[in-house]
């Protein structure tokens, strides 16, 4: 039997736009409240649209019957445009050629390589952070983590090939590209004027030469009889099944760029995020110490070691679970489609909050407590599937979570065992839902030695 959905209707979606624009968390979750799990809405008061938290649904869209849905344009022809067409904006038969080649670099034995990288990164911004510390003000961890989370990713995919100049150009390139794109998905009735007043061009020559930049990299390093165990290594190493041909220069910098893109803000975000929560949970961190100490004695972990660390990845879940980097995404249906009585007809967005499904009472219970042991192995045989996904699902799960989870284990491990830390008095903690979901005021935190 069809089932009936509560619906906002147009005009009203139209008149909460701006609202949206200003706390689309605030929005979003009182809309929760008032329809339930699922309703039926206009995106940005023009497109019809269903939003939904229901992870039975959610897994039907984005597994159970993903070939029937298609990212959509709104949002991602905006970062192809500057970008290319790597995994995170290709669609249909190419993005699963894409996918099918480059899978195999991030199966976790081939990782394994990258473990010293991401250690060696993490050890010299360790002496940085000790210099900044003599200043003795608080520090801004959202921005040191966002710095740790871009040194991890440009070093894990460019090994030897980046010198410091080109390290911090490309970070600006790529900060400032992206603070256009959240502009022009977030205010699209301004891209005419950014047309018209040149703004859309001067961003255009920053892609232009962000991409002379990377592709330059990339022809040293095809020219080179040099081998590296990184990840543009092993983007130029990869080969299709059916030709037995690798990926032209274009392709190479595409799927490059992509990684740079989406693999560090949504670490460093998730970190910063987890400090904040430390700082609140001393018991926590001393459950952490305690785990390092009889794993790891006075070492540093080694890859082997990390999937000894249970109860740290616990945190590191947690922390994603409460504040997930991608906090939403959507689909479009490409044909009619009905799941449990909901019809969702052809053209409609499908919209996917994670956060939501996250912070949903009757899939978490106290959803607000920060509480690791939710993800012990017991208890996360009750969940649902899909009532926890930070790295979405189905057959576009980010190629990069076991990078990323390692990424935020070492760094987890090198900070908590040499320092103490607390959160600086007087400050707003928020978060802000931009393209991911960072604290809006930063986390200021001040650091001291644990040994002198």
């Amino acid at each position: 039997m069809p089932k009936s959905l509560p619906a906002i209707p147009r005009l009203r979606a139209l008149l909460n736009t701006r609202r949206f624009l200003r706390d689309p968390l605030g929005m979003i979750n009182g809309s929760l409240e008032k329809f339930g799990d699922t309703f039926k809405t206009y995106i940005g008061g023009i497109y019809p649209g269903i939003l939904t938290t229901n992870p039975a649904l959610i897994q039907h869209v984005l597994q159970k019957n993903n070939r029937n849905y298609c990212k959509s344009p709104m949002h991602f022809d905006k970062l192809a445009h500057f970008l290319g067409n790597g995994l995170l904006t290709s669609e249909g038969d190419y993005w699963l050629r894409q996918r099918r080649l480059i899978q195999p670099g991030f199966h976790r034995s081939r990782l394994a390589a990258l473990t010293n990288i991401m250690q060696e990164v993490t050890d010299a911004f360790m002496l940085q952070f000790d210099q900044a510390l003599k200043k003795e003000d608080p520090v801004e961890l959202s921005e040191k983590m966002m710095e740790l989370a871009f040194r991890v990713v440009a070093r894990a995919l460019f090994s030897t090939d980046l010198d410091e100049k080109d390290l911090q150009k490309i970070g600006n390139d790529i900060t400032v590209l992206q603070q256009f794109i959240i502009r022009q998905i977030r205010q699209p009735y301004l891209n005419p004027w950014f047309r018209l007043s040149g703004k859309l061009r001067q961003h255009e020559l920053l892609a232009e030469d962000f991409e002379r930049r990377v592709t330059d990299i990339i022809q040293r390093r095809r020219t080179s009889s040099q081998h590296h165990d990184d990840l543009l290594q092993m983007l130029l190493e990869s080969r299709y099944e059916d030709t037995g041909e690798g990926m032209n220069d274009r392709q190479v910098f595409e799927e490059s760029a992509i990684l740079f893109v989406a693999g560090h803000e949504t670490s460093a975000n998730a970190m910063a995020w987890m400090w904040y929560l430390l700082s609140q949970h001393p018991e926590v961190v001393a459950r952490i110490r305690q785990e390092l100490a009889e794993i790891l004695g006075d070492r540093k972990p080694a890859f082997e070691d990390l999937p000894k660390l249970s109860y740290c990845t616990q945190v590191i879940e947690e922390t994603m679970r409460l504040y997930p980097p991608a906090w939403i995404t959507d689909r479009v249906a490409l044909a009619d489609d009905e799941f449990e009585g909901i019809k969702i007809p052809k053209g409609v967005m499908l919209v996917t909050y994670f956060y939501g499904v996250h912070h949903a009472p009757d899939l978490w219970p106290d959803p607000e407590r920060f509480d690791p042991d939710r993800f012990s192995k017991e208890r996360r045989k009750l969940q649902h599937p899909y009532a926890y996904i930070p790295f979405g699902g189905g057959p576009r799960l980010c190629i990069g979570n076991s990078f990323a989870m390692m990424e935020m284990q070492l760094a987890l491990a090198a900070i908590i065992r040499a320092y103490n830390f607390e959160l600086a008095p007087g400050q707003v903690i928020e978060p802000q839902a931009l393209v991911t979901l960072r604290p809006k005021y930063g986390i200021k935190m001040r650091f001291w030695k644990r040994h002198a």
